[in-house]
């Protein structure tokens, strides 16, 4: 391909992405003439239409479609590529983008870890960012995730790092008023705190229950959840960051604890981003560290993290 064929890619896929010209001649730099001559151009290479245009709106044609797909990946494999090549005769440098669940979990357990990476290594900035809800690693364009349970088969590269306890906890107030609590049955007769899941699954063994969690507290902070279960308001479900040193201390008690829970916790990265060397290196680092982090954690607490 000659170099106005690549040009055209480039300017058809930022045109597809924002699905207007003028948008992206704006966060391209370029101007919006530019971008049409560039993308008629490449239409006339491949003698096809790649976009079909009119006055108020402009979409991918099926063959656009196909062609985007194709070409964006193989922007993706060209940029790692010249990526890759700059990695490996330099020392670690570049932009690593991670994301990971957030709360006292990511703040706490995964945030000093990074912080000391980007001590360490001071040409590498590390773009962190933290989310409830799964995002798509390679649609969104991150370097690196942190997930929590169980992963589905893929061509992603995982790492594990261990498992994390869930467990059902409340106030010694609290069990003294409600009396004890013997099966997962007796919590819908008792005051919840939760957060945005509105069922808990109960496992046992081989035994499954089901709690739909509609009565009492409903707040999507961890650290406010525990503190309402010290205060005596209810049942809570609360990962072992947030409440192994208060169980330690006797603010709270464990109820039920052969339904409390194993969470894996991985590191997953796209195979093209792996070859980076800087991103390896974060990922060696999380591994190598992330047990020491978790008991310390365990050990102080929120109020000492």
């Amino acid at each position: 391909m000659n170099d106005i064929s690549w040009r055209g890619i480039r300017a058809f896929l930022q045109v597809a992405e924002h699905r207007s010209f003028t948008a992206a001649a704006e966060a391209a730099g370029a101007s919006k003439s530019n971008l049409s001559q560039l993308v008629s151009e490449l239409e006339a290479a491949l003698g096809v239409q790649l976009l079909h245009r009119t006055t108020r709106q402009l979409r991918l044609t099926e063959i656009g479609k196909g062609y985007y797909d194709r070409c964006k990946q193989a922007m993706i494999l060209l940029d790692s590529a010249a990526e890759w090549a700059a990695d490996a005769t330099h020392d670690l440098r570049g932009t690593i983008r991670m994301n990971s669940v957030g709360g006292l979990f990511g703040e706490e357990l995964i945030a000093p870890l990074v912080l000391r990476f980007q001590q360490h290594y001071p040409q590498v900035k590390v773009e962190l960012s933290f989310s409830s809800a799964r995002v798509d690693i390679i649609e969104d364009h991150y370097d690196l995730v942190l997930r929590m349970g169980k992963l589905p088969d893929s061509s992603l590269i995982v790492r594990a790092l261990k498992s994390i306890t869930t467990r059902y906890v409340a106030s010694p107030a609290f069990l003294e008023r409600f009396g004890p609590l013997n099966s997962p049955q007796d919590l819908k007769k008792v005051p919840l705190i939760y957060g945005s899941v509105d069922h808990w699954i109960m496992t046992n063994g081989r035994e499954q229950q089901i709690i739909h969690v509609d009565n009492g507290l409903k707040v999507a902070s961890g650290r406010i959840m525990r503190k309402a279960a010290i205060s005596g308001l209810g049942v809570t479900r609360l990962a072992d960051v947030n409440c192994q040193s208060d169980i330690d201390s006797g603010r709270l008690v464990e109820v039920l604890p052969q339904w409390s829970e194993q969470t894996p916790i991985s590191l997953v990265c796209p195979p093209v981003r792996h070859q980076l060397a800087r991103v390896r290196a974060l990922m060696a680092w999380l591994a190598r560290d992330f047990d020491e982090q978790h008991r310390t954690l365990l050990r102080l607490g929120p109020e000492g993290g």
